[in-house]
């Protein structure tokens, strides 16, 4: 076999690079897009939210067989997950397949560019979709999630709370917003 990727910097570029090259809707989120907005925090994964309908995951992901092991989507809750590991063995980058709701596109429309030290210039959630994603993932059962939640409140003055409300209300995490507005003041 023939050695692919060099670094986890390599396997996370290259994924990346091939979600661009076909045209795909994509953005960083989780744990590293967290360390750019607020209070750091380390996983082992790197998370990607990509604007795909799951009828299209194997046209799509079949490609990347050459440099990573496929774990196929499941569904969880309000989203369709899939990983890709570096056949290399330099890390995992789980795949969010976004459904087509309104905040969904609403995300996708709100990404940001970013020039990243090292993957280069990347799509990155905005602070206000990273929030609303760990309060919808982890439903307040998670310290670790609500510690984010209220570093990025405390770290981004300038949120959009006109854009927060509203998604909050649909999503049904206005509850949890609110405690973590509190907590953060």
């Amino acid at each position: 076999m023939t050695s692919r990727h060099d670094s986890y910097a390599d396997a996370i570029c290259d994924a990346l690079g091939r979600l661009e090259a076909l045209g795909l809707r994509w953005f960083l989120t989780g744990s590293e897009a967290l360390g750019l907005y607020a209070s750091p925090r380390q996983t082992v994964d790197t998370d990607v939210v990509v604007e795909l309908p799951i009828e299209r995951f194997e046209e799509t992901f079949t490609p990347f067989q050459d440099a990573f092991v496929i774990a196929r989507p499941i569904r969880a809750e309000r989203r369709w997950l899939a990983s890709l590991v570096s056949l290399d063995g330099w890390g995992k980058i789980d795949i969010i397949l976004r459904d087509g709701d309104a905040w969904g596109r609403d995300a996708l429309d709100r990404r940001r560019s970013f020039d990243h030290p090292i993957y280069g210039r990347i799509w990155l959630s905005s602070p206000e979709d990273l929030l609303l994603a760990k309060l919808e993932w982890s439903g307040g059962r998670s310290e670790l999630q609500l510690r984010d939640c209220v570093s990025l409140v405390r770290d981004n003055p300038a949120l959009d709370v006109v854009y927060l409300d509203r998604q909050a209300v649909a999503l049904g995490v206005a509850g949890l917003l609110d405690r973590v507005r509190q907590d953060a003041s």
